[in-house]
């Protein structure tokens, strides 16, 4: 990973006035990878729509790490579902007349 698609932990913790301690959780949960480089944290820049979505239901619905790492789960799961879904109605397609 190159530095510049980095960015810190400290300040996006800043600018959503968080504490470091909640990325912490939130990787605790499997939700986010985090790179240690030297003496400081880091986030990959892909990662930022995902933790944006985090933020939000933890500033707004006052949802906590564990609920937010339960509710990316069960999205996960509607997504493998519904990818499910779609490829039997494709194979029943074949069979219908």
């Amino acid at each position: 990973m190159e530095n510049r698609n980095l960015i810190t932990v400290s300040s996006f913790c800043t600018y959503h006035g968080l504490e470091i301690s909640f990325i912490s959780k939130v990787q605790e949960e499997g939700l986010l990878e985090i790179s240690y480089i030297e003496e400081d944290t880091y986030l990959p820049e892909d990662s930022l729509h995902k933790l944006e979505q985090i933020v939000r239901l933890y500033k707004e619905l006052n949802i906590n790490p564990e609920g937010i790492g339960a509710i990316f789960h069960l999205l996960e799961k509607i997504e493998h579902l519904h990818e499910e879904n779609e490829k039997l109605k494709t194979r029943l397609r074949k069979y219908e007349i």
